[in-house]
């Protein structure tokens, strides 16, 4: 027994553990927006003359404002540090998240407004903890474990801001934007705990233009940008269609949304702070088994007969979600020359960012033309599940043809679960 404690103790021990609060606030406000899934239906009552996928695109503003940002982020690791960005991105979501709190009964145009806002904070922060985790642990074996840690402390964040969104917006539903009050102390530990550091090397210039773009667009780092932009457009589906879901089968209110957001978040969360030993078990198929519980998450919520089999088919997707996203931010950093870290981050994750902002119109485009206008978001959430089994399929083939052996075989030694 003493021994297992010991084995367990060490595998959370990691140096820097300060550094993790911050890292953790950047993650959890990275992600925060995703939780207004639930005000989804209420705004659909509010606004009848917006279409549905109008609707859907206030949650998907963000993704589409954070692109050039965090874009953008990489570039101006070499020109700013990366705790100015970190506080200039804390500043945007402050004004962006409390704007529709201010008039009781906003335009539709301020909520867009507000999520463009948001978006640019995002864009901004998207990388950024990421980036952090890259540049103070550079041992492979810790660097897994902290970025699984990372996403742990989001997903957690996360699963509390769902319950307390439901809980704001059944006061009033714009006080479900009272949450983003909570980016003042994250603002304060920034300014307080978190180091300067040191400006990126300039490898995108002029004078290294040839060979760093040679270090940056290696084809690991192609693919990864295809396959993670593929999933984020499917999983979007996921928030931007079950507040819906349950309103139409009439399975509950905004609260249970919340709740099935707040089980996703604590399932990711389980598989964020184990996620080391999965890749020990997977190794470089450490995608398939995610993508596969994405799919099995996305049709039983479609055809769930009750609120029951809805729960299951969250928890199911929130564990595939964590093993995806975790696998996006491990697979990419490993993907290119340490260097060039910053910047192949910041293009996969603006890349998967395209995939949440084109989600609705993609989704809702295909569901219109294979089933008519009136398919519900079941045929949504179907339609994203076949997509993700697809994908599947591709990784399956690029794991047996083409996936090297340094992808993620070499990168767990044993000591993890030593």
């Amino acid at each position: 027994m003493k021994e297992l404690l010991r084995s367990i103790a060490g595998y959370f021990r990691v140096q820097h553990a300060l550094f993790l609060i911050p890292i953790g606030a950047f993650a959890i406000y990275d992600s925060v927006f995703s939780a207004f899934s639930s005000v989804l239906a209420v705004l659909w009552e509010m606004y009848p003359d917006v279409p549905r996928a109008g609707i859907q695109m206030i949650l998907a503003v963000p993704s589409l404002a954070s692109i050039p940002t965090t874009l953008l982020a990489g570039v101006l690791t070499s020109y700013m540090h990366k705790k100015t960005i970190a506080e200039i991105a804390l500043a945007f979501l402050l004004v962006g998240g409390l704007a529709p709190v201010a008039i009781a009964e906003p335009h539709i145009g301020l909520l867009f407004a507000s999520s463009a806002l948001i978006g640019i904070g995002q864009g901004l922060l998207h990388p950024l903890a990421s980036m952090l985790v890259c540049q103070y642990w550079e041992s492979k074996s810790e660097r897994s474990r902290v970025l699984g840690f990372k996403q742990a402390l989001n997903y957690l964040g996360a699963a509390v801001v769902s319950l307390l969104v439901g809980l704001l917006a059944l006061m009033q539903w714009n006080f479900a934007y009272l949450i983003y009050v909570g980016v003042i102390p994250v603002l304060i530990i920034t300014a307080t705990q978190l180091p300067k550091g040191q400006l990126e090397d300039r490898l995108i210039d002029r004078r290294h233009l040839s060979s760093g773009v040679r270090k940056l667009l290696t084809p690991a780092l192609m693919y990864a940008c295809f396959i993670f932009c593929a999933v984020s457009l499917f999983n979007f589906a996921f928030q931007s269609n079950i507040a819906m879901l349950i309103n139409e089968k009439g399975f509950g209110d905004v609260v249970d949304t919340a709740v099935i957001t707040a089980i996703l978040q604590i399932a990711s969360f389980a598989v964020g702070v184990f996620y080391g030993q999965i890749v020990k078990l997977f190794r470089r198929y450490v995608l398939l088994p995610g993508l596969a519980l994405l799919a099995t998450g996305f049709l039983m919520v479609a055809f769930a007969p009750s609120m029951a089999v809805v729960l299951v088919g969250g928890t199911v997707f929130g564990v595939g979600a964590g093993i995806q996203y975790v696998t996006t931010l491990y697979s990419t950093s490993k993907s290119v020359d340490q260097h060039v870290v910053s910047m192949a981050l910041s293009l996969v994750l603006a890349l998967t960012s395209l995939g949440f902002s084109v989600s609705p119109i993609v989704i809702e485009g295909v569901k219109d033309l294979l089933f008519g206008p009136g398919a519900g978001a079941d045929v949504s959430l179907a339609i994203a599940g076949v997509g993700c089994a697809a994908l599947f399929v591709v990784e399956c083939v690029h794991c047996r043809f083409f996936a090297k052996e340094d992808r993620l075989d070499d990168v767990v030694p044993d000591e993890l679960v030593d």
